[in-house]
């Protein structure tokens, strides 16, 4: 998986999954094992997520196999009321990784190697070094931004649509729309670097 080529999806538009999602929603109700093709459909999505949000390749698989456990669990309660089944899903893998930052806060440990596991094998090694100064390069720059403009952000590169993040979110999709376009004049600014006065 190469989170790089993952950078570029923020003017990407999402596409439209949700009468399918419904379908094979219903089908999952019905028979638990039917709710394969929904895996199949986000589970790179979600791994992807997982993997940028925490850098751990291991912990990333981790959390995204936690994440449609409690999908999985969670199903029968599923109803279509305030959003689709993606952003429902993506609410449960965002819950997930805070609760992953949770507990590491709480048993804090030095990782050796943050970007190990954030090539891709067949890559070269020049291409391998670009792609993680890249993604070195981002995460410190989504680093720098306010909670609530970080995250508006990474929902947006998992590929969800305005209205699914703010579902996620908890919040209106001019909340959305106003912290993505902040966050990212703050990142034009500092691409730009120190302006001559």
């Amino acid at each position: 998986m190469q989170l790089a080529a993952r950078f570029g999806t923020l003017s990407r538009p999402v596409e439209d999954e949700g009468d399918d999602d419904a379908e094979l929603v219903r089908q999952a109700h019905r028979r638990p094992a039917a709710f394969e093709p929904l895996y199949l459909r986000y589970r790179d999505r979600v791994l992807s997520y997982c993997a940028f949000r925490l850098t751990d390749t291991a912990e990333a698989e981790d959390a995204a196999s936690a994440v449609f456990l409690k999908a999985l669990h969670a199903l029968p309660d599923f109803r279509d009321r305030d959003g689709s089944f993606r952003s429902w899903l993506f609410r449960i893998a965002h819950n997930e990784v805070a609760d992953r930052y949770r507990q590491r806060a709480r048993r804090p440990e030095a990782s050796l190697d943050l970007v190990a596991g954030m090539t891709d094998p067949t890559a070269s090694p020049e291409e391998a070094a670009i792609a993680a100064d890249a993604a070195s390069r981002l995460r410190a720059l989504l680093g720098t931004l306010p909670r609530r403009e970080r995250e508006v952000l990474e929902l947006r590169l998992a590929d969800l649509s305005t209205a699914e993040i703010a579902a996620v979110l908890g919040v209106r999709e001019q909340s959305i729309w106003t912290a993505q376009s902040r966050a990212l004049a703050r990142i034009r600014d500092a691409l730009r670097g120190p302006t001559d006065a």
